[in-house]
């Protein structure tokens, strides 16, 4: 596992059990800096184009009955679900007119091409949600529904999902047939995280029922309840694909709905697991798009793995509300996420390695693409959510309290103002309106906050300092450089991070290539930080930068660094 060694060594029930809730729906946010550049780009050269030059996204849809027979990947069905709820997140954090127009238009030719039946996929008539990825392509078309009718009030998207739930029911309740019938149990079976989230937003039965057969049906697939009762890793598990964090996303559903602790347990027993022996140092996850204990490994880390993988860490800060989580989704959004898009927002990448080089998703895994839609890959339309997520995660709510998760330059719904320049620079301020838990992140060891102005105080890591309405609140959170030592194929080598950000060697800024990278002493980690893309991090006789940006031009950049004088361990 990788050890973060730092300088210190229904929503029926969910109302009363949650630790947290994401902020309201009609709450907006302006995220500022580079951040905020990130995303602009992201609405501006993605989303708002993507449909428009990648049209098979819906055109598929609308020849699934045509001749040729469809030439598809089995997860095809995905792409629309998966764009829409990129774009909905995103319509949360900009005003673009683009966007919502683009959005707008997409739900209404995804709900004109939905057929009499229900059926809201790109295979022909004899094998509707029968068999390849249907059911995983059904459950993501469901949600992107689900979140534009929350976010508009769209009646019709709330009608098209249930009649594409109703015709799930009418085949798998209403028939002999099984779900695992349909194959593929890792995507398949994750349709469970759908179903319960539209039994939350409609409350009919048949929808529940559907979730309890398929949790019925799982001890012959992932088996994800009862392998995390007993405690077995998730590396370990029958299934265990990056598509099954959804299933898991499904148990965290049914505790909300029913309030029976095992699913609870369960999906945390696994969160955990993974966060020990599968979360690389750029806090992404998966080698070669599943778990295997094995987080040194360089085989592809997938874009799709490390969404599911932030979206299965939100719900469990949600549950637990332990800032640890937000430490490790920080770490995984400044990081993984940020590199998978390049900085111009064009595009996304399949793979973000740790040591190599940046590739798009068209390149890598062009073989998804369809005739007229050369960009059209799982990755180029998931990636986008890891951005839209912040509108998740960031700012969050309790008992009437809001729970500052994000510390970069931002504006929350006219209520929270965060200025300064995080993470290049350690000063963050804060002005609320409203009581206020603010994240102080566990490699602050010497934060400091000073409140209206008052005599400055030490603040203990991995904990929520308590703001009062009308407060005045600067952090100085003194970024510490520190390491992660590597094990098995990465022994005798260290990440380094300055705060939340992996540090990274990059040949456009050294004169040396790999070979010639010299050996970091653990006993001289003097860093000089000046502004570069981000961020550039000089060592004695070293050039780093921020991970996000490293290989943006094309060039061979390297996390995992040979490194002497590791501090003895001390005896047990």
């Amino acid at each position: 596992m990788i050890r973060f060694i730092s300088l210190r060594s229904a929503r029926l029930v969910a109302a009363s059990i949650l630790a947290f809730a994401p902020a309201a729906s009609a709450a907006t946010f302006h995220f500022e800096g580079k951040v905020g550049e990130r995303i602009d780009a992201n609405v501006r050269n993605w989303l708002c184009r993507a449909p428009v030059a990648n049209p098979a996204m819906l055109e598929m849809f609308a020849l699934r009955d045509r001749l040729p027979p469809p030439n598809l990947v089995d997860w095809a069905g995905e792409f629309v679900g998966k764009y829409l709820i990129s774009g909905v997140q995103a319509m949360r954090m900009s005003d673009d007119p683009c966007l919502r127009a683009t959005l707008s238009n997409v739900v209404d030719r995804l709900i004109a091409l939905q057929a009499e039946d229900g059926y809201l996929g790109p295979w022909p008539q004899k094998d509707r949600l029968l068999g390849h990825w249907d059911l995983w392509g059904h459950y993501h078309v469901i949600l992107g529904l689900l979140l534009w009718n929350e976010s508009t009030g769209d009646a019709r998207a709330l009608a098209a999902a249930q009649r594409a739930a109703d015709l799930a029911c009418k085949i798998y309740l209403d028939g002999k047939r099984s779900v695992l019938d349909a194959g593929s149990h890792e995507m398949n079976m994750s349709s469970l995280h759908g179903f319960a989230l539209l039994y939350q937003k409609t409350r009919e039965p048949r929808y529940l029922a559907l979730c309890e057969k398929i949790i019925s049906e799982l001890p012959k697939a992932g088996d994800y309840l009862n392998t995390g009762l007993q405690g077995v890793e998730f590396f370990k598990t029958p299934r265990p694909r990056w598509e099954s964090l959804h299933a898991l996303q499904g148990l965290a559903e049914m505790w909300r709905i029913t309030g029976d602790e095992r699913y609870k347990r369960a999906f945390l027993h696994h969160r955990a697991s993974i966060r020990r022996f599968d979360v690389h140092n750029s806090g992404s996850f998966s080698s070669g798009e599943q778990a295997t204990g094995n987080a040194f490994k360089e085989e592809a880390i997938e874009t799709c793995c490390t969404i599911a993988w932030a979206a299965m860490m939100i719900d469990a800060l949600a549950i637990t509300g332990d800032p640890r989580i937000a430490d490790d989704l920080e770490l995984t959004f400044y990081n993984a996420i940020c590199a998978a898009q390049h900085p111009s927002g064009d595009w996304w990448t399949y793979d973000t390695p740790m040591n190599g080089r940046r590739t798009a998703s068209q390149h890598t895994i062009v073989f998804q693409a369809r005739p007229g839609s050369p960009e059209l890959n799982c990755c180029s339309v998931n990636g986008p959510r890891g951005l839209g997520m912040l509108s998740e995660w960031a700012v969050m709510d309790i008992s009437n309290r809001l729970t500052l998760n994000y510390l970069g330059p931002m504006t929350f719904s006219n209520i929270v103002r965060v200025t300064g320049n995080y993470p290049f620079e350690d000063a963050v301020r804060i002005e609320t309106k409203s009581a206020l838990a603010i994240r102080i992140p566990g490699w602050a060891t010497n934060a400091q906050v000073v409140v209206n102005q008052s005599r400055a105080r030490q603040q203990a890591v991995d904990t929520y300092f308590q703001a009062a309405a009308g407060d005045r609140i600067e952090l100085k959170l003194n970024f510490p450089t520190w390491y992660a030592a590597g094990e098995r194929e990465q022994a005798g080598r260290v990440s380094l991070y300055r705060g939340p950000l992996l540090l990274a060697y990059d040949q456009k800024h050294n004169p040396f290539d790999d070979a010639g990278i010299p050996t970091v002493d653990l006993n001289r980690l003097e860093v000089t930080a000046k502004p570069g893309d981000w961020l550039i991090a000089d060592l004695p006789d070293l050039r780093l930068c921020d991970f996000a940006n490293a290989g943006a031009s094309g060039t061979y950049y390297r996390t995992w660094l040979r490194a002497t004088n590791f501090p003895v361990a001390s005896p047990p």
